[in-house]
C-alpha cells in the first residue's frame, strides 16, 4: 500500500468517525429522530462521492460503509440493551439509521457503475460482493432478533387450531372485520404486515443473485423453503408463533426482492448493454 493510499484510508476513516459522532449527536439532541436518518443519508452520500472521486475505485466506499454500518449497529444494540433509559430512547428509527448507512453507499456505487463509461473506476463487483456479505451478516442478526428474541407477531391473539392455520390471511381478515366493527385502529396490523414483507425483500434479492446459476425450479424451492423453515423453527422453539400468514407475507417480500433484481438487471441491460452480474471489462463472463 503506497503513501497516497494510506493517506486516503486514514482520511476516510476520520471522516466516517466524525460522521458517526455527528449522527449520534443529532439523534440525542433532536427529538425528531427521522432528522438523524436524513442527516446520515446526506453525509454518507457526500463521503461516498469523495471516496470514489479521490481514489478512482470502490474500495474506500466499502471502508466507509462498513465502518458506518458496524458503528451504528453497535450504537443501536447498546441503546436497546440499556432500555429503559431516561436520557436516550430506542425507537425504530435506529433500524433505518443502520440501513441508510448501508443503502446510500451501495446504491450510489451501483448508479456510478451503471452510468459511468469506460474503465475509469475499478473494482465494482468486488465492492458489491463485500457489501452483500456485510449486509447478509447484519441481516442474519436481524432475523435472529425479529424471529426468536423479540418475535414479530400479529396484533390479534392466537386462534384455536382450525382452517385459518392453513388458509392464508383468514385470521387476518377476521381481525380486520372485528377492528372495523369496533372502530379499532388498523395501524398495528399495517406495521406487522410491512415488517414481515420488508424482512423478505433481501431474501428474494440476494437469493436471486447468488442462485443465478440454478434452474428456476430450484430457485422457487429455495424461495418457499426459507420462510417455511423459519416458521417451523419458531414453532419448534416455542418463540414467537409459526403462522401461515407470516409465510405468505414473507413470500410477498421475496417476490418484491426478485422484482427489484430484475429492475436493476433491466436497467443495466438498457443503459450499459450488459447484465448486472457481468463485469464492465469482461462483458461475456459472470463475475461469480
Amino acid at each position: 500500500m503506497n503513501k497516497r493510499a494510506v493517506n486516503i484510508s486514514s482520511l476516510v476513516i476520520l471522516l466516517s468517525l466524525l460522521s458517526f459522532i455527528a449522527e449520534v449527536c443529532v439523534y440525542y439532541f433532536i427529538p425528531y429522530h427521522w432528522i438523524s436518518v436524513a442527516f446520515a443519508g446526506i453525509t454518507s452520500l457526500a463521503i461516498s462521492h469523495f471516496c470514489l472521486e479521490s481514489s478512482l475505485d470502490y474500495d474506500y466506499s466499502f471502508i466507509h460503509a462498513s465502518f458506518m454500518v458496524i458503528s451504528s449497529l453497535a450504537f443501536a444494540a447498546i441503546i436497546y440493551i440499556i432500555q429503559p433509559n431516561q436520557w436516550i430512547q430506542y425507537d425504530f428509527s435506529m433500524v433505518f439509521l443502520v440501513l441508510v448507512n448501508w443503502l446510500v453507499p451501495f446504491f450510489y456505487s451501483c448508479l456510478r457503475d451503471l452510468f459511468d463509461r469506460g474503465p475509469r473506476f475499478d473494482g465494482y463487483h468486488s465492492f458489491f460482493r463485500r457489501m452483500s456479505r456485510l449486509f447478509i451478516v447484519v441481516f442474519l442478526f436481524t432475523i435472529i432478533k425479529q424471529y426468536f428474541l423479540t418475535p414479530i407477531v400479529p396484533p390479534y391473539e392466537e386462534m384455536p387450531f382450525g382452517a385459518h392455520n392453513f388458509v392464508p390471511f383468514m385470521a387476518t381478515a377476521t381481525y380486520i372485520e372485528t377492528a372495523l366493527r369496533n372502530n379499532l385502529s388498523l395501524l398495528p396490523l399495517f406495521a406487522y404486515v410491512a415488517e414481515i414483507i420488508c424482512m423478505g425483500i433481501p431474501i428474494g434479492f440476494f437469493c436471486r443473485i447468488y442462485c443465478n446459476k440454478l434452474m428456476l425450479f430450484f430457485r422457487l424451492v429455495i424461495y418457499f423453503a426459507i420462510p417455511i423453515f423459519l416458521e417451523i423453527l419458531q414453532y419448534a422453539a416455542g418463540l414467537g408463533r409459526g403462522d401461515i400468514d407470516d409465510v405468505a407475507l414473507s413470500l410477498m417480500g421475496i417476490l418484491i426482492g426478485v422484482i427489484l433484481f430484475h429492475i436493476m438487471n433491466g436497467a443495466y441491460q438498457s443503459v450499459s448493454n450488459r447484465d448486472f452480474m457481468m463485469s464492465r471489462i469482461q462483458n461475456s463472463k459472470y463475475f461469480y
